[in-house]
C-alpha cells in the first residue's frame, strides 16, 4: 500500500482579492506562508518518502515549508501546474463580467469544453492530469508521497485516481493548504481524508 498526501498551495494576495491565477506565477502572501507552516506542523510526524509539487512558486514554496528539516528532495514538475484561465487571469468576478460579458456568461454553464480565450478547458485539464496521475501512481505504489498543487490540477488528479466522472469537476473544491489523503493499491484507491483544514484553526468560511 502507498499513501498520497495531497495539499493545495497556501493563500496568495490574488486568492485574497478573488483574482483568478491559473498559469500566472504568483507567490504566497504572508498568510499563505503561515498556512504552509501550519500544514508543515500537521505533517511533521508523518514519514514522507518522496515529494512533488507544481513548479509554480506558490506550490513550490508551500512544499518547501512542509519539507523543512527533512532529508527529502522536492521535485517541482510542470505537470502539476494549474489550469490556464487565459484572458480571465488576474481578474475578479466583477472585472470578468464587465470586460468579457459573453465569455463570463458562458463560464457559468457547466461545460467541460469551455475555456476563456487562450485558456485550457476543464476536459483538457482532466485529461492532462489523468495522463500524469496513472503513470505516477504505478511508480510510487508503496511509498508515502507528498503532492502539492493547485485547486484545478489536484482536482483533476483526484478524479483520475478515484475513477470519478469528469462531471464531478463541479462537485468539490480544495481550500488553501487543505489536506487530502488517498491510500493506493495496485487495483484500487481509497479516499481517507478530504480537504481537512483543522490545522488552520477551523472550518473554511463561507463565501
Amino acid at each position: 500500500m502507498g499513501r498520497l498526501l495531497l495539499v493545495r498551495h497556501g493563500e496568495t494576495a490574488w486568492n485574497a482579492e478573488g483574482r483568478l491565477q491559473g498559469s500566472e506565477d504568483i507567490s504566497l502572501s504572508e498568510e499563505g506562508r503561515r498556512q504552509a507552516r501550519l500544514i508543515g506542523d500537521r505533517l511533521a510526524d508523518r514519514s514522507i518518502d518522496v515529494a512533488f509539487s507544481s513548479d509554480q512558486s506558490r506550490a513550490r514554496e508551500t512544499a518547501q515549508h512542509i519539507l523543512e528539516g527533512r532529508d527529502v528532495v522536492l521535485n517541482p514538475i510542470p505537470e502539476l501546474r494549474e489550469r490556464s484561465h487565459g484572458v480571465f487571469e488576474g481578474l475578479t468576478v466583477r472585472e470578468r463580467k464587465d470586460q468579457y460579458p459573453e465569455m463570463f456568461a458562458a463560464s457559468l454553464v457547466k461545460n467541460l469544453d469551455f475555456a476563456p480565450d487562450g485558456g485550457e478547458t476543464f476536459r483538457a485539464t482532466n485529461l492532462r492530469m489523468a495522463g500524469w496521475a496513472h503513470d505516477f501512481l504505478q511508480k510510487h505504489l508503496k511509498e508515502t508521497v507528498l503532492v502539492v498543487g493547485h485547486g484545478g490540477s489536484l482536482r483533476g488528479a483526484i478524479i483520475a485516481w478515484m475513477g470519478f466522472p469528469d462531471e464531478s469537476t463541479w462537485r468539490f473544491m480544495l481550500a488553501n493548504c487543505g489536506l487530502s489523503i488517498i491510500d493506493t493499491y495496485a487495483d484500487n484507491a481509497v479516499l481517507r481524508l478530504f480537504n481537512d483544514i483543522s490545522h488552520l484553526g477551523g472550518l473554511e468560511p463561507e463565501s
